[in-house]
């Protein structure tokens, strides 16, 4: 069945993500090796450096974000943007102004409940 989903028709929570508080409304996770969740950073959020054991790619749907590598500047990036970051790869991202990003990203655990 097919789903659609709508970042104001779903259910948001706060988190902390590396030490930086944003909103969360996950999207789907579960059996595929992959999970996914729209997160919202207020302007001025920056989720220090930190890396992910797995992939992950991030859709910017509204806002602009730094993306800092080496403690350098990367890239800004706005909406229509969409950036990839390899497993292992240290970064830093800051939202510029209030910002909304779709994040995809492989999951840790295994697929199927196995």
């Amino acid at each position: 069945m097919t789903r659609y989903l709508q970042p104001d028709e779903s259910e948001w929570t706060n988190v902390d993500v590396y030490g930086a508080t944003m909103s969360k409304a996950s999207v789907f996770e579960g059996n595929y090796d992959v999970r996914s969740a729209f997160f919202r950073m207020p302007a001025g959020c920056a989720v220090p450096p930190h890396h992910h054991e797995k992939w992950v790619q991030v859709m910017v749907l509204e806002g602009r974000l730094r993306i800092e590598q080496k403690g350098e500047l990367d890239r800004e990036v706005a909406a229509g943007s969409c950036y990839f970051v390899e497993a292992g790869e240290t970064h830093l991202e800051a939202a510029i102004e209030d910002t909304l990003v779709l994040v995809t990203q492989g999951e840790d655990r295994p697929s199927n409940g196995s």
